[in-house]
């Protein structure tokens, strides 16, 4: 166990960041802190896909890269559509 823990590098932990990072964004949806279709929501499910993708880069797994990508494609398509649907919103009020 320890010499598996003596292996791990900077990446792994990118790895871990990104985990924690979809970890609290699921518990915080789950325990209604965010809502769902809130931009926070999403951008933390961006960077913890993006953190997770990267330390992939050193230990591939492409059943994991392919997760992630899926992952950042929805949260991606999310977020344009809430900035979108805010610019719309904006060029309504304005006229």
């Amino acid at each position: 166990m320890l010499k598996v823990w003596n292996e791990l590098g900077w990446m792994d932990g990118v790895g871990v960041l990104g985990s924690l990072l979809l970890c609290l964004a699921y518990a915080a949806v789950s325990n209604k802190w965010l809502p769902t279709d809130g931009m926070r929501f999403h951008a933390m499910n961006l960077v913890g896909a993006l953190l997770l993708l990267a330390s992939l880069y050193t230990r591939p797994n492409y059943g994991a890269i392919f997760i992630e990508v899926v992952w950042i494609t929805i949260a991606g398509n999310a977020l344009y559509r809430i900035f979108r649907d805010k610019q719309q919103r904006n060029q309504v009020e304005s006229t």
